[in-house]
């Protein structure tokens, strides 16, 4: 692919940027960059000022803010990337970049650093990232976009559980034998009523995806073929939803419904033990100021060959094009290497709560606090989801439309994966013939 970023660009005076500014930036060129901190949330006055601390560093440059709630934000930005009014810089979605780099709406970040070596300036050291970020955001040998956010998942246990039947943070299970022995001893029934559970495989964060990774498996082959139909899909999906088997789907039912109705996570509320969950469940406890005495490990593995992989779902930070080279390029460069640094990315993960993707400043924030330091220590097991172009959904609605219904046991498991399995490959047909 042919680079879209005009080197001459990067070397426009400052006499000349100067002159093109926005009057209200004071004569400065307007940058614009979209987050997730609207007013009136708690970290809005924070990243306002790691702005502004960036505006009052220099003259020729004045970024603009502005904070959208998580759902409204996806919406919008993707109607701008359209219609080529997206921001000069925003966050969007690690496992689909290269999707929107091959697309051509994106500034190459490989051409900014290599103009900064050319020139003999300070440039971004890309060593500080998780290389398994990385390479999702890497198009034909070329970066587009940078780690924001790392996210990663874990196991969460509650040792006040473990100790009320005379187990031990040395218990914590490692593999998927013991997890099942030691979730067992950790249920609490009354006759028919189920009021706490040792774990639940289709709990939290415990996707499907996610155990076939660990099993070295997964929903599609390096040819982006739908690979659903072996036994050992079969054998781990029902592994998931008859877990729990020795309770009735009625005992199932009701016990959810019960966790739905109080609105509070199942793990925070102490009705689950164990739960797969992200970093951001350690956050919500935080925030709620929880006196729980819990931990957190990695996931359990498959008896035998086990892979330690988690799935990672970070944010990436990308300049857009909207369609043109201008003189805003080298001021979206600019103001993405200050936020990249070690110590402003400590700043935003101080005032958002987000694990970030320089990992260097999450060394900073993590020291002295073993659960951040568990937590920053397992996102180096972290991959994202593949992007499958006639498919973008797979791992959500095309997939849960019937997962939930075997779930709820209105279908086989050898029922669900070949209705899967004929959906994909109706996408698949259907997208082939756009092409």
């Amino acid at each position: 692919m042919k680079k879209i970023l005009l080197l001459g660009v990067l070397f426009v005076s400052i006499f000349t940027l100067s002159a093109c500014g926005n009057d209200e930036a004071d004569g400065r060129i307007e940058i614009k960059f979209w987050h997730l901190s609207p007013i009136g949330d708690k970290s809005y006055n924070q990243v306002k000022q790691i702005i502004r601390d960036f505006n009052d560093s220099q003259d020729v440059y004045y970024v603009k803010g502005t904070g959208f709630n998580f759902f409204d934000y996806w919406d919008r930005l993707n109607v701008a990337v359209a219609s080529n009014t997206a921001p000069d810089v925003g966050l969007s979605t690690i496992d689909d970049n290269v999707h929107r780099a091959d697309r051509g709406i994106l500034y190459n970040i490989s051409d900014f650093i290599a103009a900064d070596v050319a020139a003999g300036v300070e440039t971004m050291d890309t060593s500080v990232f998780y290389q398994n970020q990385l390479d999702f955001l890497t198009y034909e040998d070329d970066l587009y976009g940078l780690p924001f956010t790392a996210t990663t998942r874990m196991l969460y246990y509650n040792l006040d559980h473990f100790a009320e039947v005379g187990l031990t943070e040395a218990d914590v299970p490692t593999t998927w034998a013991e997890l099942e022995t030691v979730a067992k001893q950790l249920d609490d029934v009354d006759g028919n009523d189920i009021n706490r559970i040792g774990f639940d495989p289709t709990y939290g964060q415990g996707t499907y995806m996610g155990y076939l990774w660990q099993a070295g498996l997964d929903f599609f082959d390096e040819n982006q073929q739908v690979t659903l139909n072996t036994q050992e899909h079969k054998d781990i999906l029902n592994w998931m939803v008859t877990f729990n088997g020795e309770y009735s789907q009625s005992q199932l039912t009701a016990f959810g419904d019960a966790n739905t109705l109080l609105g509070v996570d199942p793990f925070a509320a102490g009705r689950v033990s164990m739960m797969i969950a992200t970093d951001g469940l350690y956050q919500t406890l935080e925030n709620y100021d929880s006196s729980m005495n819990y931990g957190v490990a990695p996931i359990p593995l498959p008896d035998e060959n086990g892979i330690r992989v988690n799935w990672g779902s970070g944010f990436s930070l990308e300049l857009y094009t909207n369609g043109k080279v201008d003189e805003k390029a080298q001021g979206a460069w600019e103001f993405t290497k200050y936020i990249m640094s070690k110590e402003v990315q400590i700043q935003y993960s101080n005032a958002v709560g987000w694990l970030m993707g320089n990992t260097e400043a999450m060394d900073v924030v993590a020291a002295g606090n073993p659960i951040m330091t568990a937590l920053v220590a397992e996102c180096a097991y972290a991959v994202d989801k593949v992007f499958i172009p006639y498919a973008p959904a797979w791992h959500a609605g095309d997939w849960f439309q019937y997962y939930d219904q075997l779930k709820s046991g209105d279908l086989t498991v050898e029922q669900t994966l070949q209705r899967a399995i004929d959906l994909y490959n109706e996408k698949q047909t259907n997208y082939n013939l756009t092409q």
